[in-house]
C-alpha cells in the first residue's frame, strides 16, 4: 500500500507495540542480556491430563503479558520505573532491570504445572543444591498419571528426584490422593494444609516449615487461591486461602534464602478471565518487591553486597 497523505483525513498506520511482561524490554538474544530478572513466557499444555482435566494453560502468559499493573513502565535506559504502593506510602523496585526472555533470576509464566520440573532442573544446572517450596492445592506428588511420569500432576515428584533438589517444601494442599500424601511423608516431604495456613498464620507456618536455604525456587500454582478468586486456572478448588495471605507466604519464603528463581502456572485462557489474570501479575510484582526490597531479604543483601 503506497503511503498515505499525512494531511489528508488518513496518516501512517500505528503498529501495536510488542507485548512483553509489565513493559520489559524483549530481548532475543541472550549473548547481549543485561537483566536482573528474566520473564519467560511457557506456553505449554502438555502436562494436562486430557480430557480428564480441562486445558487451556498455553495461553496464560499471553493473558498475563496483556494485563495492566502499575509496574509497566521502562525509561530509556531500560531500567522499571517502580510502581508506588499507598498502603506503604512507598515507591517500589524503580531502577531493576527486567528483561522478557532469560536473566540472573528466571521468572517462568505457565503454562500448567508440568513446566516446574525442566525450568527447576534448568536453574539448579546454573546454581547448584536448590531448596524447593511448592505452593500449590494439590501434592503433584504422584509417581505416574496414566503411564506418564511428565505430567502436570508429578512434577514435584521428579524434582525430589534430582541430586541438585534439597529440601522440599508442599504448602497450601486441600486436595490429596491418600497414595501420594503417604510418598511424602514417606520421603521426607515437608508439608502444611489449607487449614494449617489458615490456623498457623502465614509466616508462623513459614518460620517452621521452610528451613533457611543458600538457594530457593519457588513454584506458584495460582489454584492455591481460593476458587471464587481464580476461576480463570485449570483445576480449580473451593476452600482456599485469599491473595494477602499467599502474599505473606511468599513474603516470608523471601527471607528465608536467595531466590534463584520461580514459576507461576495454571493461569488459563480456555477460561480467560481478567481478574484471574490480573492476580498472576499482581503476585510476580508483590514478590518481585519482596525479593528485592525486602529488608530482611537474602537476594538483597547479595545484591547490595556484588554492588558494593
Amino acid at each position: 500500500m503506497a503511503d498515505a497523505d499525512a494531511d489528508g483525513p488518513l496518516g501512517t498506520f500505528i503498529r501495536p507495540a510488542t507485548r512483553t511482561f509489565f513493559g520489559a524490554p524483549p530481548v532475543d538474544d541472550l549473548s547481549a542480556l543485561s537483566a536482573q530478572v528474566g520473564f519467560i513466557g511457557v506456553p505449554s499444555d502438555q502436562g494436562v491430563i486430557i480430557p480428564f482435566i480441562r486445558s487451556g494453560a498455553s495461553g496464560g502468559p499471553r493473558l498475563v503479558r496483556e494485563t495492566r499493573t502499575r509496574l509497566r513502565e521502562s525509561r530509556s535506559d531500560g531500567t522499571s520505573a517502580g510502581w508506588f504502593d499507598i498502603e506503604t506510602e512507598r515507591h517500589y523496585l524503580e531502577g531493576l532491570r527486567l528483561a522478557d526472555c532469560g536473566g540472573a533470576i528466571v521468572a517462568a509464566v505457565g503454562g500448567d504445572h508440568s513446566i516446574s520440573f525442566p525450568v527447576g532442573r534448568g536453574v539448579a544446572d546454573v546454581f547448584g543444591k536448590v531448596d524447593v517450596v511448592h505452593i500449590d492445592a494439590h501434592p503433584d506428588f504422584a509417581d505416574t498419571i496414566y503411564g506418564s511420569k511428565f505430567s502436570h500432576g508429578s512434577q514435584l515428584r521428579r524434582l525430589s528426584e534430582l541430586p541438585t533438589t534439597g529440601n522440599l517444601t508442599a504448602i497450601g494442599l486441600r486436595a490429596v490422593d491418600r497414595d501420594q500424601y503417604e510418598d511424602m511423608k514417606r520421603l521426607g516431604v515437608g508439608f502444611a494444609s489449607t487449614r494449617a495456613v489458615l490456623d498457623e498464620g502465614p509466616e508462623a507456618l513459614v518460620d517452621r516449615l521452610v528451613r533457611p536455604a543458600e538457594n530457593l525456587y519457588v513454584s506458584i500454582d495460582i489454584d492455591v487461591l481460593d476458587g471464587a478468586l481464580v476461576p480463570g486456572t485449570t483445576l480449580p478448588e473451593p476452600g482456599g486461602i485469599d491473595y494477602r495471605q499467599l502474599r505473606a507466604l511468599l513474603e516470608a519464603i523471601s527471607r528465608k534464602g536467595r531466590i534463584v528463581g520461580f514459576d507461576i502456572v495454571e493461569t488459563s485462557a480456555a477460561q480467560a478471565d481478567l481478574h484471574t489474570a490480573m492476580t498472576t501479575a499482581w503476585l510476580m510484582v508483590h514478590f518481585l518487591t519482596a525479593i528485592f526490597v525486602g529488608e530482611a531479604s537474602p537476594t538483597r543483601r547479595i545484591l547490595e553486597g556484588a554492588a558494593s
